[in-house]
């Protein structure tokens, strides 16, 4: 009798302060026993493919993991497809959560930790931290957390690619070549649309997934934006202009998201307020045949994915690669780099 074919093993690279404790609880409650939540106190500590295949070695059943430290990138382990997704947020977005958070958890950063944050952190008004945080972690336009996650150092120093941060590369080239081939990269800002599509594409690979998307864990108390952070206020300029990488990853990728969503809309019940804005819009462009048709084709799959997940996919599709993304994206790079009239045919 033939063996099921196994389901992806999924990877949450969870970028610091992209909403991960959201996604986290919606991995555990689609797989209770099933689900990893991988923590590692060292900042540069990198999951290899090697150490996916011992927990897997461990815990064969395993469905998802989730950690700040898979920052490298492989298509397959142990025989199983992966299924690579992260999360992108707003720069100056994520650098005002992470000032916030090292205000309130400050006392209990380790020794290591609290070195690169000026002493008097919790007393300091939020402007004023922003400009001495700054200056102790960022020379120039340079603080980009988000691309340097993708381009660790390690795996860019075996081809000869470094700066002075020991975190990672800033290299939008690298880092946007690396995402383009993730199964999904979402939004945080757009987490509605994000977890529907993520849904979407997860079902179609043979596996069913509950997130919530109305609820938002480890959200800050204060959430509103800071009236200084504008390109206006000497400082707030600084805070926008110090991820300037990070700016075209996010904005390229929430621009494939939105338009991802809206091909989902096209075949997919999402709720009455999408498909009433749809049918809308169709009234404008086509009339009254046009809407009837829009509302009936947004109806068709009410009983589908959102509701019982009866159009699950098969796993049996998936291809096995060995490749790790990282390493493809930056042999690429090279060869664009060294021969570049051949890479712009």
């Amino acid at each position: 009798m033939r063996q099921s074919p196994r389901p992806p093993l999924i990877l949450h690279c969870h970028i610091p302060k992209t909403a991960g404790v959201t996604i986290n609880d919606g991995l555990w409650r689609s797989f209770p026993d099933l689900h990893y939540r991988h923590s590692h106190p060292d900042r540069l500590h990198i999951l290899s493919a090697e150490c996916l295949e011992q927990l897997l070695r461990i815990s064969p059943d395993l469905m998802s993991i989730s950690s700040h430290k898979l920052r490298s990138f492989p298509l397959s382990v142990s025989g199983r497809p992966t299924f690579l997704f992260t999360f992108l947020r707003k720069p100056e977005d994520a650098f005002i959560s992470l000032l916030r958070y090292g205000q309130r958890q400050f006392s209990r950063l380790s020794p290591e930790r609290r070195r690169s944050w000026p002493k008097d952190t919790p007393q300091l008004p939020l402007r004023e931290l922003a400009r001495q945080y700054l200056q102790l972690v960022a020379t120039n336009q340079d603080f980009c957390p988000q691309t340097r996650f993708f381009c660790n150092r390690k795996a860019m120093a075996r081809f000869g690619i470094t700066d002075s941060n020991d975190y990672g590369v800033d290299s939008y080239e690298i880092a946007q070549s690396i995402l383009s081939e993730f199964h999904f990269v979402g939004i945080v800002d757009e987490m509605k649309k994000s977890l529907e599509v993520l849904t979407d594409l997860l079902i179609q690979r043979g596996v069913q997934v509950h997130f919530q998307a109305s609820t938002r864990k480890n959200s800050a108390p204060e959430r509103r934006r800071p009236a200084w952070l504008t390109l206006g206020d000497e400082i707030g300029r600084r805070v926008i202009e110090a991820s300037r990488s990070d700016q075209l990853l996010y904005q390229h990728f929430r621009r494939q998201l939105l338009a991802s969503h809206q091909e989902l809309r096209k075949r997919s019940w999402l709720g009455f307020r999408p498909a009433a804005q749809d049918a809308c819009k169709a009234l404008i462009s086509s009339g009254l045949p046009g809407t009837l048709r829009s509302i009936a084709h947004s109806g068709q799959l009410l009983s589908g994915w959102r509701k019982t997940g009866a159009n699950l996919g098969s796993a049996s599709d998936l291809e096995l690669s060995h490749d790790l993304l990282e390493e493809r994206a930056v042999r690429n790079f090279i060869e664009r780099t060294r021969n570049p009239v051949a890479a712009s045919n």
